[in-house]
């Protein structure tokens, strides 16, 4: 039998990622649609009315003067919609992409990113989805792919490649081609009554209950877990259940949980790299995994999809230091194994965000002009605060801390079966 703290905190960390998805809704889908109409006519800055069901679109890619997503990337302009399928199944249109990669992440209310439409699933034509909730039941239209839903609320999160030095235009009217519709063909925006405010964080526990338990309601939990939700019911949270009074004991343990999750655990991968974590479409009943993850990678894709490899250490195991020189040395024919593309990023440790350099250089990898190879056919990238007398293999450091980010999308076998050699983050004079 479980004792009271330990079941408190068990609800806690099970619930933490429907209270994130909830805060995330409220920070990244529209206040206003594509005619410049405002989801409440009448509502100021604090009002909750959303758009949703619903295309918004990053226009540019993300750099240092961004500051809404930490350790972002790069690579790729985002393609963002939060679906409600509470009123029926929905229509998602996507255009033919060509040669270029691009996904649409599909995340469940709890955080499972339970499907992935795009270039590795579907290929790059033009696809019309059919996406309906748990409860649906019927025939899916013809010349549609079916995609059922765990919960009715669903983000969809979307990639699409792009690069600096191209025309952004071409992607953009790719962008435009994305559409949500119902079953009639009509554009499906509507409004909706998010339950948190953006920058709400998760740490007073009326709120947090008051948060979950109307998400739990509108989403309900899969079955194998309604054991457990009996169990923590006694502690006022649960689909519909009111907020108790007396919330000192479970403020207290709120405040240790979150400090427990907020200490982060990583793989080892050797030679500074670390794993953040490796997910396909379902954590499976690993519920502080799914914490961790919503707390500090909410949004990430299934490891099939995309790895993500961090490091906050060089090989002797010393803090990243933007003081010091590093160089990281990819021998003849090993280089990172994928078939879209793959790129390190640098991010400051302070704020988890890009280093503002003069060169404005976040990244570096496959897809960079001008890269130069070694004599034997390696590859060396160059990582400092000065400039090395070689640049175009360089990635710019603050004096400060920092860390990196190894992005492999779609990763082959190699990656995934953890056979692939990562090369060693050294100190060099």
């Amino acid at each position: 039998m479980k004792d009271a703290r330990a079941l408190a905190r068990e609800a806690i960390i099970y619930a933490l990622p429907v209270y994130e998805m909830a805060r995330m809704r409220a920070s990244s889908s529209p206040r206003k649609n594509a005619d410049g109409i405002f989801a409440d006519a009448n509502g100021g800055p604090e009002s909750l009315s959303r758009w949703v069901n619903l295309f918004s679109h990053s226009r540019q890619l993300l750099n240092a003067k961004d500051r809404r997503v930490v350790t972002p990337n790069n690579d790729t302009l985002y393609t963002n919609a939060w679906l409600d399928l509470s009123d029926g199944p929905l229509f998602i249109n996507t255009p033919d992409t060509g040669n270029r990669y691009y996904v649409l992440g599909l995340i469940d209310q709890y955080t499972n990113p339970f499907s992935h439409l795009g270039t590795r699933t579907n290929g790059n034509s033009a696809h019309t989805f059919f996406l309906h909730g748990p409860d649906w039941k019927g025939k899916v239209p013809e010349d549609c792919l079916g995609v059922s839903c765990p919960t009715n609320s669903v983000w969809v999160l979307g990639r699409i490649l792009a690069s600096e030095d191209e025309d952004l235009t071409k992607v953009h009217s790719l962008q435009n081609f994305f559409s949500i519709t119902t079953l009639d063909g009509q554009p499906a925006q509507r409004v909706l009554e998010c339950s948190v405010k953006p920058h709400e964080l998760p740490s007073d526990a009326a709120t947090f209950l008051r948060v979950v338990n109307r998400e739990m309601a509108l989403n309900p939990p899969p079955a194998r877990d309604q054991k457990d939700l009996k169990e923590w019911a006694e502690l006022g949270m649960g689909p519909d259940l009111p907020v108790p009074a007396n919330l000192e004991f479970i403020q207290q343990v709120l405040t240790e949980t979150l400090k427990e999750i907020d200490t982060p655990v990583q793989a080892d991968m050797q030679g500074g790299w670390k794993a953040a974590v490796e997910v396909q479409d379902n954590f499976n009943g690993d519920w502080l995994t799914r914490a961790r993850v919503a707390r500090a990678y909410i949004g990430i894709l299934g490891s099939q999809e995309v790895l993500y490899l961090l490091a906050f250490r060089d090989s002797d195991g010393n803090v990243l230091d933007g003081r010091k020189n590093y160089q990281i040395h990819f021998p003849l024919g090993g280089l990172p194994q994928v078939d879209a593309f793959w790129s390190l990023t640098l991010y400051r440790k302070e704020d988890y965000l890009f280093y503002d350099n003069p060169q404005q250089i976040f990244a570096i990898g496959d897809r960079t002009k001008g890269l130069t190879y070694d004599s034997n056919g390696g590859l060396t990238l160059c990582i400092s605060h000065l400039p090395p007398k070689q640049t175009s293999n360089w990635l710019p450091s603050p004096q400060g801390g920092f860390y990196l980010a190894l992005r492999l999308y779609l990763p082959r076998l190699v990656h995934q079966e953890h056979a692939y050699a990562y090369p060693a983050i050294q100190v060099v004079d």
